[in-house]
């Protein structure tokens, strides 16, 4: 899943934007995704928007597009919940760290019970978001609502894009299999 963010682009450039992601990766397994406007994503056609809780409600999204995948920004459970039966399809949980794409907001304490534990309920999938590079996979993947990650500066930054999406790609597979194992 590709994310298009452009938080200082008027609303036309993203839609253009986005529709030359929609286009570069047409036919391939992969979806693309608006953050924060829901009007951009139906214009150039992208698989899904990503709403945060100054955005368009999930609700309301929901009525207006829905055929689009609809992502979620949450902090816990409580929200985590709560954007599932608003109809999100997925939720970003975070911030895990420090991120330089959102700078300052709100850390999560991913050590804290009501983190630690099973969401009872919870259906939609949950990716783990804010800071995450390889070394920090397999912290993320240890709370049991997430089941992935989305990452930023950890491919953007790399000297080498490829390298790193595939040692990510490694770090959650090894992830997953100590989640299987118990461990």
């Amino acid at each position: 899943m590709v994310q298009v963010r452009g938080k200082g682009l008027a609303a036309g450039q993203l839609e253009q934007v986005t529709a030359g992601w929609v286009e570069r990766l047409a036919g391939l397994p992969s979806l693309v995704v608006v953050d924060d406007c829901t009007d951009v994503a139906l214009a150039a056609r992208a698989d899904g928007v990503h709403l945060g809780a100054d955005d368009l409600p999930l609700e309301v999204a929901r009525a207006l597009a829905p055929s689009l995948l609809l992502g979620a920004s949450t902090h816990d459970r409580e929200e985590l919940l709560a954007a599932q039966a608003a109809g999100a399809d997925y939720a970003g949980l975070g911030a895990f760290h420090a991120t330089g794409t959102k700078p300052g907001t709100r850390l999560l304490d991913p050590g804290r019970a009501g983190l630690r534990d099973p969401v009872p309920g919870l259906a939609i999938a949950v990716l783990a978001i804010g800071g995450l590079d390889v070394s920090r996979v397999a912290e993320a993947m240890r709370v049991p609502a997430v089941t992935g990650i989305a990452v930023s500066a950890a491919v953007q930054e790399a000297g080498d894009p490829d390298g790193a999406i595939e040692r990510l790609r490694e770090a959650l597979n090894e992830a997953w299999t100590a989640r299987e194992e118990g461990r």
